[in-house]
């Protein structure tokens, strides 16, 4: 049976983030989360330790022109001792396709992370970044068995984000007017709540210039485009998704009890269970405190229940071929 910090008498950093996984997005987080000016202490976790620890003296060759932060390559014995534990880790694949075709190749290398962990009794919160991150995200609540609400995946956050960016630009307004949401699975079929979307509190269907848009299809297929197009340019997708692991970080350090589009286990919302998928939730310091549920019109729940069975289905064919 696990065990909990009080009852091990193992030390607790209140303002340290441990990140495992230290290549593009890991590294990166760590920069952003240097720069938020949000905790203490960063700790890089990573096999290769040459690279882990090349990371982290160049990171802390930048802490004297910004505020006192200890960064350190470390173990999972630190990473235990964290509030938050931020998994990045995947194994060497080229993304070639549907961030799906990730499954077979990471859930080990995360299954056996999760494990080293919870071998040094943590009991923070573990947000996940790596993909499939709703697969992983249940993979992880399960192997751990950490309280659902502990398990977090960056999930459709950053597909919420480029769905404003880009509605924001169509409309030439600043994307922070726009209110608009992407929920269920962060890949190919992620779903645009389009009945909810707002610019500065009106509705966007009767929204100035909104006639003008592409057609709903081509926006919600330009948004998931959005990541496989910085990859085929860049090799890689990090500056973004690392802004959104140091948001949500932010929302649980500083207990805002935000409203932050996350990956969590769904436990009846939507009429769904034994998945996780994206949702509006609350965020505070115990992780997700709680999930809100969307009033959808009736294509919106037929696309949130098709993006549910696409990852059970991906699931389960993990074990069956």
């Amino acid at each position: 049976m696990q065990m909990n910090r009080k009852e091990t008498g193992m030390p607790f950093h209140s303002t340290r983030i441990s990140i495992i996984g230290c290549c593009h997005v890991g590294t990166t987080c760590a920069y952003a989360l240097l720069q938020s000016r949000l905790c203490r202490e960063i700790i890089l976790i990573d096999e290769a330790q040459d690279l882990v620890h090349g990371e982290a003296l160049d990171l802390q060759q930048s802490v004297p022109l910004g505020m006192p932060v200890k960064i350190f390559a470390g173990g999972y014995k630190d990473a235990a001792a964290s509030s938050i534990v931020v998994l990045t880790v995947g194994a060497p694949v080229k993304f070639t396709g549907s961030r799906l075709d990730l499954l077979a190749a990471n859930i080990n290398v995360l299954r056996a992370c999760v494990r080293k962990l919870m071998a040094e009794n943590f009991d923070g919160v573990l947000l996940l970044a790596t993909n499939p991150v709703d697969i992983l995200t249940f993979v992880a609540q399960k192997e751990s068995g950490l309280p659902v609400c502990q398990v977090i995946g960056s999930g459709t956050l950053i597909d919420t984000e480029r769905f404003r960016f880009i509605l924001g630009e169509s409309l030439n307004v600043d994307a922070r007017s726009v209110d608009a949401s992407m929920i269920g699975e962060h890949g190919d079929s992620s779903v645009a709540v389009w009945s909810a979307a707002q610019v500065g509190g009106v509705p966007l269907a009767i929204y100035p210039g909104a006639e003008a848009l592409p057609s709903r299809e081509e926006l919600l297929a330009k948004v998931r485009r959005a990541g496989p197009e910085v990859f085929a340019l860049k090799g890689n997708t990090c500056f973004a998704i690392a802004s959104c692991v140091t948001r949500i970080c932010e929302a649980i350090l500083r207990d805002e009890r935000s409203v932050l589009v996350v990956s969590t286990l769904m436990t009846g919302q939507y009429g769904l269970r034994d998945v996780c998928l994206s949702t509006p939730c609350i965020v505070g310091k115990s992780g997700v405190e709680t999930v809100l549920e969307l009033r959808l019109d009736e294509m919106e729940r037929k696309a949130l229940e098709h993006s549910a069975e696409t990852l059970q289905g991906a699931y389960a064919r993990l074990y069956t071929t």
